[in-house]
């Protein structure tokens, strides 16, 4: 039988003295990665922390396009863009003027409702929805019955509130005119629907509903729930609070599992994206003049002690009050986003960050109708009748 021995042999100091040239060498190494990452995140956070202090007080036209609309044309900012509705079409267009899609339609009063990327569009009381996105191709919803108010989700499915002799109907369709749920309004039951909110993913529905009782008057907000978990619940319900002797004129889904609403006496936040219950009441004293959001702030105009002066409440989703902002503009509109408040007049533009500090506060060039902000935080579009501008704000 044939057998093997192991040997244990020994490094030497040479073999050694390597290893340690190694090690050595990649302690150092990334030594030297550390204080490379440690050098980038201080650059990064001089930058923002300079930019966080940094003022401006006037802009630089980086273009400027002529357009010739008519003074039936209105303008809503549109995911970073620009939405123009008019009587004989609509029309998406960057800062550079350049159209992103537009479409031809006969319309009296058009109206319409934005998600993200997604645009619906109806004529008060007509009978056709068009549905347009950058990314996909444009398609029409025949309703039937006249459109009062509708909405939209991300990909699509529009709510629309209908008439039909003294009774509304809440009707869901999808891009392809289907119909995908209806609800029956009548004032001796629900109430009449004020306004509407769906989702950004289409599966939730917020209604305000107001009702007269006698001499009182009720109003309530109802969610549904058109996913798996309410489909076996009667009509989609799924929950609903009453508010008496108050007017409730706004409701709005923030993302996929915030709403809130807006009376004539508070407002309230809801939570919760399969049943949505209320987390946060606010009551105010002072009539509210406007109610601005985005997808995680909510800001409430209201009319200040200061003749001709008002303030700004920003909120955030659990019903925190940040800051409250005063000015004394004639404003037209405030757009609001994670990093910015934008208040205009149509000859003046403040803009504030989420601290309260001022980055702008200066007049504007021409009669503008419209600011919009972009994705980068030094540049806004401004639109007027005659032209459409891209700036960046300097110092």
């Amino acid at each position: 039988m044939s057998g093997f021995t192991l040997v244990k042999g020994n490094r030497s100091n040479n073999d050694r003295s390597a290893d340690r040239e190694i090690l050595m060498h990649r302690i150092k190494k990334l030594l030297r990665v550390v204080a490379l990452i440690a050098a980038l995140i201080s650059v990064i956070w001089i930058v923002h922390h300079l930019y966080q202090n940094t003022t401006f007080n006037d802009y630089e036209i980086l273009s400027k396009a002529m357009r010739q609309d008519s003074d039936t044309s209105s303008y809503i900012a549109y995911n970073g863009h620009v939405l123009k509705l008019s009587r004989d079409g609509a029309e998406a267009f960057e800062g550079n003027g350049k159209a992103i899609w537009n479409v031809t339609y006969e319309m009296q009063d058009p109206q319409a409702a934005t998600c993200g990327d997604c645009v619906a569009i109806a004529d008060k009381q007509g009978t056709e929805i068009y549905i347009a996105s950058a990314s996909d191709d444009m398609s029409k919803v025949a309703t039937k019955l006249p459109v009062m108010d509708l909405c939209v989700s991300r990909q699509g499915v529009v709510a629309a509130v209908l008439e039909d002799s003294g009774t509304s109907w809440i009707r869901l369709f999808d891009k392809t005119g289907e119909e995908l749920a209806s609800i029956k309004c009548t004032m001796a039951e629900s109430g009449y629907p004020m306004d509407i909110s769906i989702s950004p993913s289409g599966y939730l529905l917020a209604v305000a509903y107001t009702r007269v009782e006698g001499a009182n008057m009720r109003s309530s907000v109802a969610f549904y729930n058109f996913g798996e978990v309410g489909a076996n619940e009667s009509d989609h319900y799924m929950s609903g609070y009453d508010f008496e002797g108050m007017l409730i004129p706004r409701v709005k889904f923030l993302n996929d599992s915030t709403a809130f609403c807006v009376g004539t006496e508070k407002m309230v936040i809801f939570s919760g994206d399969q049943k949505p219950e209320k987390k946060y009441e606010y009551s105010f004293g002072t009539r509210i003049k406007g109610v601005f959001y985005s997808e995680d702030r909510i800001v409430l105009v209201k009319e200040s002690t200061i003749e001709g002066g008002y303030t700004a409440s920003v909120f955030n989703l659990a019903g925190e009050e940040l800051l409250t902002i005063p000015f004394d503009i004639n404003y037209i509109d405030v757009q609001v986003n994670k990093s910015r408040i934008v208040i205009y007049s149509d000859t003046h533009m403040i803009i504030y960050d989420m601290k309260g500090v001022v980055k702008y506060d200066g007049p504007l060039d021409d009669s503008t109708l419209l600011v919009s902000p972009t994705d980068k935080a030094r540049r806004y579009i401004l639109v007027n009748r005659e032209t459409v501008k891209l700036i960046q704000l300097v110092r």
